[in-house]
């Protein structure tokens, strides 16, 4: 099947292109014939400093202090977004962020949150995922943000009829009811009203099959008419030569699979010469397959040809039942054939999301939230040694899933871990599980005797995981409740499709190395009712390039550059950094190749405390990262904000919560602020301030200090954490 794309129109990071529409003929097929209207809904500015190894940022007077990140999660891909009408959604929130090291500039308040379990799909565009993109814009994250987490008390299903009800000759399969993450995750299509979110395959992040590289991308309609009827009549070398001037209008990282396309047509034509020089251009462009090469029914002309013997030698043999695991990107607009690419007329991205915690309703309650989150944030880097089970009973529940087990276990053994499929409904007693995949509407864990590791995935095929208000179905969260990381549900009757659920390899995506935020996205092709819950950042598979940083913690710049040295850890299976980027006060400013060296050049531009985060990538596919902080103070000492506060603090006692920022020299106004929301202001002329926990929430939080100086510049206190008890 061949899929065409074509866009009139330029398109920035937010905006909605014409492939969504022009791209899906499987997804058409399952949703019916739409013609949206085109929406343009956010522009975006990528202004990064693209230096080598200087990184400017303004200077006067500096100190600093490093401060590890914990558990390595890169936090500043993701934004936390809080219920602000919600203590609960505040504290789970104030909990992950202070363990995660979500910058205070990721955390966006929602102060319209409608109070339901079920709202609206005009009600999330307008009062939760628009404002919520409109921040990201604003604050400058969308260069750098990868994900959406989501605290609690926040709508978890969005009744979708407006956006699909018109569609004719859609599947009765294809509810009208989606997730408040799935919906995230395909924003795309959910802000310009495009119906195609609910298609079967609206995913083209998934991993698929190999073949579906060969899912070929023909720019007009015209021309994909065209190429099917000189299939269709047996015209092997009109088609060869159609595909040949087409993929010559692709961009580089496309091309090797319509080479390929290409070939085959001219193997057909009896044109050898032709056919084996495709193959060597498809190889060299990316085809590593080779199996799948000298096994191709179009090649049998060939199998004897010493050219094609002689090239097929040289390509790769990775497995062709799937293709390989590999990170997410927000920025790679993904082809109908799965490939990534850059420019956004040649496919659409998406946007990671997930649910920290349901607390209401049926779901676990807030402190089991809490201790779940921290037991997942330990398990970074440990490499459970626990098995990975898989159950299978007469129900149709394991019965969905059951022809992927073969593939997944087998993988996972080639991995070094144990996995196995089990007649039961659920894990044997005893049983030590890193991942559990099962199928039953009802089950009891606790009293099944088996036990989930810190940063297990465990997730349950079955109508109702996710609905969080009817009693009849066991739900996800009862997973997390008794130790698994990450699980997930359907909001709905969502019917016993694959598609809708993980596939058997999201424990082999996870096992390679993904987050578990990333391992439930590259396996679910239609996303759109799952409601996925737990640590989005928890990777206990991953070994990122980690490092030190090597510097004075104290010193004073006389118009010198300040010069760092980043160690890597000494560790065989640390995997080594090829990048490096720079951030500054959660602001992406600078990518480059890796150095072990970091020179950061200040100015006087902007005085005050700036967060500064090193973050380390490695290669290709995975991409693993790791994070480091710390601090730098600038300008005068007069001009500076000294914030004081208790490291901890109970509502019950007598004693007021006192915020003190010492002695200003002027009378200029003085902020408080919890992350990046206002929570006070400073009456001109005092030194202190009470603040009600419930503009903050309980647990840790992080408050700093700003104020203008009589230049018009904005000096910002170094961050204080008050521990906040009810």
């Amino acid at each position: 099947m061949l899929c065409f794309f074509h866009s009139p129109f330029h398109t920035t990071y937010w905006e909605y292109t014409e492939f969504e529409t022009q791209c899906f003929w499987k997804l058409r097929s399952q949703v019916g014939t739409w013609k949206p209207e085109t929406t343009a809904v956010l522009r975006e500015s990528l202004r990064f400093w693209l230096l080598k190894g200087v990184v400017a940022i303004g200077f006067l007077f500096a100190t600093f202090s490093v401060r590890n990140a914990v558990a390595g999660a890169v936090g500043s891909n993701w934004v936390v977004v809080v219920n602000g009408q919600s203590v609960t959604s505040r504290t789970i929130a104030n909990h992950y962020c202070t363990a995660r090291n979500i910058p205070g500039r990721n955390v966006i308040v929602l102060r319209n949150v409608p109070d339901s379990d079920q709202i609206s799909v005009d009600q999330f565009r307008e009062l939760i995922l628009s404002p919520v993109l409109q921040e990201i814009e604003t604050r400058g994250l969308a260069a750098h943000l990868q994900g959406i987490a989501y605290s609690a008390d926040f709508p978890t299903a969005i009744a979708i009829g407006s956006d699909i009800d018109a569609v004719p000759n859609k599947s009765p399969y294809l509810t009208p009811v989606g997730s408040i993450n799935g919906l995230t995750y395909l924003f795309r299509f959910v802000q310009a009203k495009n119906p195609n979110y609910i298609g079967f395959e609206s995913n083209l992040y998934a991993a698929r099959p190999v073949n579906q590289l060969l899912n070929g991308l023909v720019a007009h309609g015209e021309q994909a008419k065209q190429f099917a009827d000189l299939i269709s009549q047996a015209k092997h070398e009109d088609a060869a030569i159609l595909l040949d001037n087409v993929y010559g209008t692709l961009d580089k990282e496309l091309v090797f699979p319509m080479q390929y396309l290409s070939a085959q047509q001219w193997a057909l034509a009896g044109d050898a010469k032709q056919a084996i020089r495709r193959i060597e251009q498809s190889i060299q462009g990316g085809w590593q397959y080779r199996n799948y090469l000298l096994n191709d029914p179009a090649f049998v002309s060939l199998v004897g040809h010493k050219d094609f013997i002689r090239i097929a030698n040289r390509c790769k043999e990775l497995p062709s039942d799937y293709l390989p695991t590999r990170g997410f990107d927000a920025r790679t607009y993904y082809t109908y054939n799965t490939l990534g690419s850059t420019n956004p007329q040649n496919g659409v991205s998406y946007m990671l999301s997930i649910v920290l915690a349901v607390t209401r309703d049926l779901g676990i309650t807030p402190f089991e939230a809490k201790q779940n989150l921290q037991s997942s944030i330990r398990a970074d880097y440990s490499h459970p040694t626990g098995s990975f089970i898989f159950t299978k009973t007469d129900d149709v529940r394991t019965k969905t899933r059951e022809p992927g087990f073969a593939m997944a276990i087998s993988k996972l053994q080639s991995r070094g871990r144990r996995a196995r499929v089990v007649e039961h409904e659920l894990p044997p007693r005893g049983e030590e599980c890193s991942g559990v995949m099962v199928g039953s509407p009802q089950f009891s864990w606790n009293q099944n005797g088996s036990k989930l590791l810190p940063g297990s995935i465990a997730e349950n095929l079955t109508s109702l995981g996710g609905a969080m208000t009817t009693h009849s179905q066991t739900k996800a969260t009862d997973f997390l409740r008794f130790g698994a990381a990450a699980s997930s549900g359907a909001v709905t009757e969502p019917y016993s499709i694959q598609n809708k659920f993980p596939h058997p390899m999201v424990h082999v995506h996870y096992v390679d190395g993904l987050t578990a935020a990333e391992a439930f996205y590259s396996s679910v092709l239609c996303p759109y009712q799952l409601l996925i819950v737990g640590d989005p950042l928890c990777q206990p598979y991953c070994n990122p390039p980690r490092f030190n940083i090597q510097g004075e913690t104290e010193v004073v710049l006389e118009d010198q550059p300040l010069v760092l040295s980043l160690v890597p850890e000494d560790s065989s299976t640390v995997t080594e950094p090829e990048q490096i980027q720079w951030l500054v006060n959660g602001i992406l400013r600078s990518q480059a190749p890796f150095d072990h060296s970091i020179r950061m050049l200040f100015d006087k531009s902007e005085p005050g405390a700036h967060e500064i985060r090193l973050i380390t990538k490695a290669a290709k596919p995975i991409e693993q990262q790791f994070e480091q902080v710390f601090w730098v103070t600038l300008g005068n000492a007069s001009d500076q904000i000294k914030l004081e506060a208790p490291k901890s603090w109970e509502l019950s006692s007598d004693r007021p919560l006192v915020i003190s920022v010492g002695q200003i020299s002027d009378t200029s106004e003085i902020k408080i602020l919890h992350d990046f929301e206002e929570v006070g202001i400073l009456p001109i002329g005092q030194a202190s301030i009470v603040i009600s926990p419930i503009k903050t929430g309980y647990g840790p939080v992080r408050l700093h200090a700003e104020r203008k100086l009589t230049n018009g510049q904005t000096v910002r206190s170094l961050p204080v954490v008050v521990q906040v008890e009810p």
